[in-house]
């Protein structure tokens, strides 16, 4: 999974988010207190990530966590290439992967995965790890579009059709019914969400990506 979430840099981009105006020539980051309880997992796609706000850097993430908490780790890319990531809460439940932008290493976010089955983030619209098909379509307030299953982009969720899902949140689903996706929800392919199949598959979210 973890492979994907860098592979997934190489799909189609999402449309751009413009910079926000400068004030007064240089905004001012706002670090939340280190010193609180780590138990904010409220995720906001395109805004925050817990404490992690979209203009952190690698330094403003060891202020809000503390240094105990962060660490960096070597991630394979495709084509056998690598980049050093940096990890929040690594080793744990609820360990963060978070890539940075080309050109400006632990400076500004790219994206951050989750995987791990048992974290405790989630989304402000309540989508977390085991979130099921049939909550997504409700959250979203209509269907949307995933891709099929046994290829490099497995069960990859980010055409929301316009719902109320922002698009800057990528899901990867997973059937709990394997034998459920043959024949028909297989490969480079896209998927209704009210496909009959997808509905036997029992599919729930297995990994989550915030995109900055």
């Amino acid at each position: 999974m973890r492979i994907l979430f860098f592979l997934s840099l190489l799909l189609s981009c999402l449309a751009c988010k413009p910079d926000q105006p400068n004030r007064k020539n240089k905004e001012v980051l706002r670090i939340p207190d280190a010193s609180s309880e780590i138990s904010n997992w409220t995720c906001i796609p395109g805004e925050r990530v817990g404490r992690i706000l979209n203009k952190f850097t690698e330094a403003d993430i060891i202020k809000a966590y503390g240094k105990e908490n962060v660490g960096r780790e070597e991630i394979n890319l495709a084509e056998g290439e690598t980049t050093l990531a940096t990890t929040l809460f690594p080793n744990t439940d609820n360990v963060l992967f978070i890539s940075w932008k080309p050109g400006k290493p632990f400076q500004e976010i790219q994206e951050i995965l989750v995987e791990n089955e048992a974290a405790l983030w989630t989304t402000n619209q309540g989508i977390g790890m085991g979130t099921n098909l049939e909550k997504l379509v409700e959250i979203n307030g209509k269907e949307f579009r995933f891709t099929g299953f046994e290829w490099d982009y497995s069960g990859l969720a980010k055409d929301w059709q316009g719902g109320k899902i922002p698009e800057n949140l990528i899901l990867f689903l997973e059937p709990t019914n394997p034998e459920a996706v043959y024949p028909d929800l297989l490969g480079d392919a896209l998927f209704s969400s009210d496909h009959p199949k997808a509905k036997q598959a029992g599919l729930i979210v297995r990994g989550m990506i915030f995109k900055f």
